[in-house]
């Protein structure tokens, strides 16, 4: 029986293929070659601009707090309190295995991590006390990250002002 039923399922899909021919017999190799043609060209459209965007990027973004930059330094300055600030929290994710090496704080501080869809990790490159650090990060395939976590005294408050910039590699698709 499962075989019966296996010959007359290919049965039907020959006769919706049939009728799809039968359909385009009305359309002629000019029409076709046209439809093909302007795939073709939205195609070359859409890549011809992707190629022609900037790869370079560089951008930021700042909050004032209050607190004075000595009692936020030591917030940023040693990775695994990022938790308890960042957006990005690794005890939330599923099946994410973040390890630490290196010094505990400061320049040469590293987190690695690693789940079913990637692997990346960040370091401290740079660290100087209450005024900031800087880190690279890479994540998977992508290029690797620059960025910075600087701390500005504005009277009892600091604003913390984090950048990134970089350059993502050339292609249309990327």
């Amino acid at each position: 029986m499962p075989r019966a039923n296996w010959i007359f399922e290919v049965a039907a899909q020959a006769l919706v293929l049939l009728r799809a021919i039968r359909l385009a017999e009305g359309f002629s190799m000019k029409y076709w070659f046209r439809l093909f043609l302007l795939v073709g060209v939205v195609v070359a459209f859409f890549a011809g601009i992707g190629s022609l965007l900037p790869r370079n990027y560089d951008f930021a973004s700042e909050i004032e707090i209050n607190c004075a930059p000595e009692d936020v330094f030591p917030e940023i300055n040693q990775i695994a309190n990022w938790k308890k600030w960042s957006q990005w929290n690794p005890d939330e994710i599923e099946n994410l295995t973040v390890s630490y090496s290196g010094p505990a704080a400061g320049e040469g501080a590293t987190q690695s991590w690693t789940d079913a869809r990637a692997s990346g990790k960040l370091w401290l490159t740079k660290s100087v006390v209450n005024e900031g650090i800087e880190y690279e990060m890479l994540f998977a395939n992508f290029p690797r990250m620059t960025a910075a976590i600087e701390l500005i005294p504005v009277g009892k408050k600091t604003k913390v002002r984090w950048s990134s910039k970089g350059r993502l590699p050339g292609g249309p698709f990327y």
